[in-house]
């Protein structure tokens, strides 16, 4: 059973202290993370769907692409993404006050330009 152990040590160990292993990983973990676990749906998928639906329920998630239809302990996710989704939406259509202070100086020099 050493010799099993030695052998294997022998032939990985080395791979693992190479330099060029520790830049690249062996492994490589996908960052977009499952949400639905019933049916491997990820957080990338779900978000763009939302997005591009503009989504509101949980329900229509799900019958677009099946997220949340099976035991619903993604739901409360979902539903976050949703809140998310909105949020940014409805912060986007908001000016901010200084662009609106800036619109509103321009609208006043065009009506009365400075005469200098």
């Amino acid at each position: 059973m050493n010799t099993i152990i030695n052998k294997i040590l022998k032939n990985f160990i080395p791979h693992f202290l190479d330099q060029e292993m520790k830049t690249e990983p062996f492994i490589k973990i996908e960052e977009d993370e499952i949400i639905c676990n019933c049916f491997q749906i990820t957080e990338n998928t779900i978000r763009s769907h939302i997005s591009k639906n503009d989504i509101k329920q949980i329900e229509d998630v799900t019958s677009i692409c099946e997220a949340g239809g099976n035991c619903g302990s993604c739901h409360i996710l979902i539903q976050l993404f949703i809140d998310q989704n909105k949020h940014q939406k409805t912060s986007e259509q908001v000016p901010s006050e200084t662009s609106k202070s800036k619109n509103n100086g321009r609208f006043w020099k065009k009506l009365f330009p400075a005469n200098d």
